[in-house]
């Protein structure tokens, strides 16, 4: 029954993921159509580097990432007795481990300062806007295995559980936009909008680390990192610690150049660990020089802090 029933579900999801192709691309092309309409510049440079960044992530994940992915799940998967059968009476199940499997992933990715380096990529825009769905990051799937394994090790069969937890944000397409407003409150206390993502995205200090759910905020709720978006406090997009440069090459290995010249100056193995797996802001940080490429972001209207 498993296996018939998960070839059906990734067949519909197949077919979910396609038509959610199609749908980002919409969002896409309106966007330029929208800011043509507004009297802006229809394809802005960042704009023009969200499109770059593409083949990282749609294109690499669809292709061979995610197959990868659940073959190392698979692997896991086997070592373990513990099965949790894939039917219509445990899709429930599977679609809340999808979200806590997206929510622990996500949250990996702001909290320990190696995946940081490759999630920042896609923090880095400074406008917030549909384009930035494409955004993706090269190093997504070596985290996401990573996180992921204990699930599997519990029993949840690996194929769907990628195929919920990889599908279900496909919601926030809508959800990379300042163009909707917030929404109804219990809406807003339920679901990731476009209000809540914009905390997710935004560097202002009250709003980092914040909002890690896929399509629901019950983990954030629960875990106490749900933060609404204020009137008081507009969010300011981007990182704090901005790179200067326009150049995708230059954004992707951004951070990475910063973790790397700190882990080679700690003086200890330890607090080198500690640069690797430790919270961006709070691990060694080599004595600071200038540099042309980074825009310091840490004093200013919102009073942010270097990371």
């Amino acid at each position: 029954m498993d296996d018939a029933f998960v070839s059906g579900l990734v067949e519909a999801i197949q077919i979910f993921g396609f038509g959610g192709g199609i749908l980002l691309l919409f969002c896409v092309i309106a966007e330029s159509v929208f800011r043509w309409h507004e009297g802006e510049r229809p394809f802005s440079r960042e704009m023009a580097h969200n499109y770059i960044f593409f083949p990282l992530g749609p294109l690499m994940e669809g292709v061979f990432a995610n197959a990868l992915l659940i073959g190392g799940l698979t692997v896991a998967w086997q070592l373990t007795p513990l099965r949790i059968p894939v039917n219509w009476w445990t899709l429930p199940l599977y679609f809340l481990a999808g979200e806590l499997a997206f929510y622990i992933f996500h949250r990996a990715g702001h909290q320990m300062r190696i995946f940081w380096a490759d999630h920042s990529i896609h923090h880095s825009a400074e406008r917030y806007d549909f384009t930035v769905n494409l955004r993706h990051t090269p190093l997504a799937t070596a985290y996401r295995l990573l996180t992921w394994t204990p699930l599997a090790l519990l029993g949840f069969h690996p194929v769907a559980l990628v195929v919920m937890a990889i599908n279900i944000p496909a919601f926030q397409t809508f959800c990379h936009t300042r163009r909707i407003g917030r929404l109804a409150p219990w809406f807003e206390w339920l679901f990731v909008t476009p209000s809540n993502h914009a905390v997710h995205h935004a560097c202002n200090r009250m709003y980092l680390d914040r909002n890690y759910g896929g399509l629901l905020m019950i983990w954030d709720h629960l875990f106490g990192t749900y933060q609404r978006l204020e009137d008081s406090e507009p969010p300011v997009f981007g990182i704090t610690r901005q790179p200067r440069s326009r150049n995708p090459l230059k954004v992707l290995v951004h951070e990475f150049r910063h973790l790397g010249r700190d882990f080679v100056a700690a003086p200890t193995m330890r607090q080198k660990l500690w640069v690797l797996f430790g919270p961006p802001g709070r691990t060694f940080q080599a004595p600071a020089r200038p540099d042309p490429d980074v825009l310091d972001r840490s004093v200013g209207q919102a009073g942010l802090t270097v990371i």
